[in-house]
């Protein structure tokens, strides 16, 4: 579903409301929520990252608060509802899609934190190794990828990097 197809309103409880505002404080600041769930479907999408069940605690009482989202975000976690219902019911005790919802996107910004605690801070200087690889290999990628500019062929060579280390790992700990 296209962006401009219009939007749509979710119930969210207000514990739930609250929590994903804070998130959205902090790992989108001066963001309004709908618009960090836009960034985080699609970072989702692409496969940035999964959303995993985290041990969560959420009070549902009081009286629902609606939040207007975009038409494909709610699209997004109804599909998301269908696949992954009964095992949100069964983990969270879930009685009906609203709530599920709110779990769901609960579980989408702990998953956030989580690959938060894997990525690798480099300061400018980290990367000059980098330009000077990219200058001796930018002719044999050219070949092999097509036309490559420098952060293509950044993420391209630091995840041949991670893949060898990876290997590496699997040998020295075979049996």
């Amino acid at each position: 579903m296209m962006p401009t197809k219009g939007y749509a309103t979710i119930g969210l409880k207000p514990s739930i409301l609250n929590k994903l505002q804070n998130s959205t404080d902090e790992y989108y600041p001066g963001m309004f929520l709908p618009s960090a769930l836009i960034i985080m479907m699609n970072e989702i999408k692409r496969g940035h990252y999964s959303v995993e069940m985290h041990n969560l605690k959420v009070d549902f009482s009081g009286v629902y608060t609606s939040l207007t989202i975009r038409m494909d975000v709610k699209t997004w976690l109804k599909e998301n509802y269908e696949i992954h219902k009964e095992d949100y019911m069964r983990r969270y005790k879930l009685k009906n899609f609203t709530q599920f919802a709110g779990i769901f996107m609960i579980n989408v910004f702990e998953s956030k934190a989580k690959t938060n605690k894997f990525i690798i801070r480099l300061k400018e200087a980290d990367f000059l190794w980098l330009e000077e690889e990219y200058e001796k290999r930018k002719e044999d990628y050219k070949k092999q990828f097509g036309t490559i500019d420098f952060d293509k062929f950044a993420d391209l060579f630091i995840k041949e990097l991670f893949e060898k280390l990876n290997q590496a790992k699997k040998i020295l700990t075979m049996d």
